[in-house]
């Protein structure tokens, strides 16, 4: 197996940079899939019994790579996965805070199979300089790729964008002060409701007139804004689930992109799939469950 990149556009080194950083804060670890036309990042639930993906995150091989080369476990099965730490990925890339001519990430054997990070940084005189960083990498069999296949749901009840994550990130730090869990509902006018409940406070914020990509209808229950049930003469549906609110915080405060589109899936009373997308630089998929009672 061989695999070397080769980044060299402040854009993508940056992008590369907010990634990483971004992943260090869902988890401890995480797993990287390394393709002919794609890196995927995949962080898994660690509150899971079988390997669930919690985060999917791909990026496109043109967009961040001036020069690629991959030798993956066969002819035909041309990739490699290998695991390792989020935080020491989001240490090694830090550096390209700095002005950094180019990023060389390639796979090297040091003892022990390692992801070899050499930033060359402009010189500020005449003398090169070169940072290296080696991050130890457990690399998977392909026996045990099936673990981490992308999540496909086609159920989903409604999507509906998002309003701008600043905004939502200081509505949820507060929420989340008062409540570990998060009621997200959504309705067929393009509201959006994020809402918390205690034994002595409701508290909902509401988002109108937001685009709706898609809405079922006909075996939906009825329930109000405070998700209560209604009368069936009530105009709006409510699809809605309760998820924990700590990580619905780390998605929109994690991916510091410009130029995103922010999606939000619900599947009533079973998930939240939220979606963020950099057309042609970046996709970003959360799966998050149902908590339970």
């Amino acid at each position: 197996m061989k695999f070397r990149g080769l980044m060299s556009d402040s854009a993508a080194m940056r992008d590369f940079m907010n990634i990483a950083t971004s992943l260090s804060k869902f988890s401890k670890e995480c797993v990287m899939r390394i393709t002919s036309r794609n890196v995927y990042f995949i962080v898994c639930d660690e509150e899971s019994g079988p390997r669930r993906p919690l985060v999917w995150c791909d990026l496109p091989v043109n967009f961040y790579f001036k020069e690629y080369n991959l030798v993956g476990v066969s002819d035909r099965y041309n990739e490699i996965y290998m695991e390792f730490s989020t935080a020491l990925l989001a240490r090694s890339v830090s550096v390209l805070k700095q002005n950094v001519k180019n990023l060389k990430i390639k796979l090297t054997n040091k003892e022990f199979p390692c992801l070899t990070l050499e930033m060359e940084l402009v010189p500020e005189e005449i003398q090169t300089r070169q940072c290296v960083h080696d991050i130890k990498v457990d690399i998977i069999s392909r026996t045990h790729w099936s673990n981490y296949e992308e999540p496909r749901f086609n159920d989903f009840h409604v999507t509906i964008s998002m309003p701008h994550l600043k905004h939502l990130k200081n509505i949820v730090e507060r929420m989340k002060s008062m409540s570990h869990k998060l009621i997200v509902s959504a309705n067929k006018s393009g509201r959006l409701i994020l809402q918390i409940k205690t034994n002595t406070v409701t508290l909902s914020s509401h988002f109108l007139d937001l685009s709706l990509e898609s809405f079922a209808v006909g075996h939906i229950p009825n329930l109000n804004e405070d998700g209560e049930p209604i009368n069936e003469d009530e105009e709006q549906e409510i699809v809605s689930s309760t998820i924990d609110i700590k990580k619905f915080l780390m998605f929109i405060s994690g991916m510091q992109l410009n130029n995103c589109k922010a999606l939000c899936s619900i599947v009533q009373g079973k998930m939240v799939k939220l979606y963020m997308e950099q057309p042609g630089a970046m996709k970003l998929q959360i799966f998050l469950t149902q908590l339970s009672d």
